[in-house]
């Protein structure tokens, strides 16, 4: 039976504020800015540099690689509070934008082990060439250019307790912002393939880039494409998703989402929510669907949990 009138608080004399839903309408987004890329050092020297062809599509520097390396030993210690699971383990699904400096950052932090081109092993590891011969290398290396790209060896892919591997999928919803930058033109998706075997590039429906060029995106149409990558994600089967994208598309994303006066956020959480996310960082967001458009499983509770 309800409890009594007088064993609940007067309204609006609550001290918290709280939500509640069912957990099929939610999901864990570790949401994942990419590393420093080649348009980031020069471009915060010189604002002009970001207008350069020769930042088209830009290559992570040598420190985004690191910060990469960072993030990627951070997730492999990371663990829930009583150390019984990985934080690994946890993530089902890796989404990334189809722009270079994204796909690398994906592979650099939540791929598998080097690989040294050579047939030896690449950072005191066991994990060659040839080991991985069977199996579908996540990202294939590259070689050096000058000012263009410091090169990195192979990756192999990524396998944890419960997925082997663990799947990556580009999306081209959470690309950066669409404008005439040339660091924001993605490539082929011929040449992407090849470059990351590992990656599914199957929901990126042209070859070209036929987005860039065309339009200057306001803030207000990255918040409706924020939109419609929210709904794709939330019809999505999987409940605790790793999200590699940029730092103008995750500010919308927390913009519009994120902690708000009207849902009688603290300004302490408002400014947690919405601070603009360095490189290589990750943030950990639950995202709730009060519409229940999303979500999978029966609400019975026969299903998803």
């Amino acid at each position: 039976s309800p409890p009594a009138s007088d064993d609940l608080a007067p309204a609006g004399q609550e001290t918290h504020r709280f939500f509640l839903a069912p957990l099929r309408h939610t999901k864990t987004l570790y949401l994942i800015r990419h590393g420093e890329g080649y348009h980031n050092l020069f471009g915060e020297k010189d604002h002009e540099a970001y207008k350069s062809e020769q930042f088209f599509d830009a290559h992570l520097d040598p420190k985004g690689w690191l910060q990469c390396a960072a993030l990627r030993a951070h997730l492999e210690r990371a663990t829930t509070h009583d150390g019984a699971e990985s934080l690994l383990d946890r993530i089902e699904c890796v989404v990334v934008s189809p722009l270079m400096r994204a796909l690398e950052t994906a592979v650099g932090s939540l791929g598998g082990e080097h690989v040294s081109a050579d047939g030896s092993a690449a950072e005191s590891t066991d994990v060659t060439i040839d080991s991985v011969s069977k199996q579908r290398l996540m990202y294939v290396g590259s070689d050096s250019l000058e000012g263009i790209r410091p090169g990195h060896p192979p990756i192999a892919p990524r396998s944890t307790n419960h997925r082997a591997p663990l799947p990556f999928l580009a999306c081209e919803l959470c690309r950066e912002h669409i404008g005439l930058n040339p660091c924001d033109r993605r490539r082929g998706t011929s040449y992407y393939r090849e470059t990351f075997p590992g990656v599914d590039f199957s929901e990126i429906e042209t070859e070209t880039d036929e987005l860039w060029g065309t339009m200057n995106e306001t803030n207000g149409d990255m918040c409706k494409r924020a939109h419609r990558f929210m709904e794709w994600i939330m019809k999505r089967k999987e409940q605790h998703i790793a999200v590699v994208t940029h730092s103008a598309f995750m500010a919308a994303m927390l913009r519009e989402f994120g902690a708000t006066d009207q849902l009688g956020c603290a300004e302490q959480v408002q400014l947690e929510t919405r601070r603009w996310p360095n490189n290589c960082e990750m943030r950990p967001m639950v995202v709730v669907d009060p519409s229940g458009g999303g979500g999978a499983g029966d609400p019975t509770g026969g299903g998803a949990a």
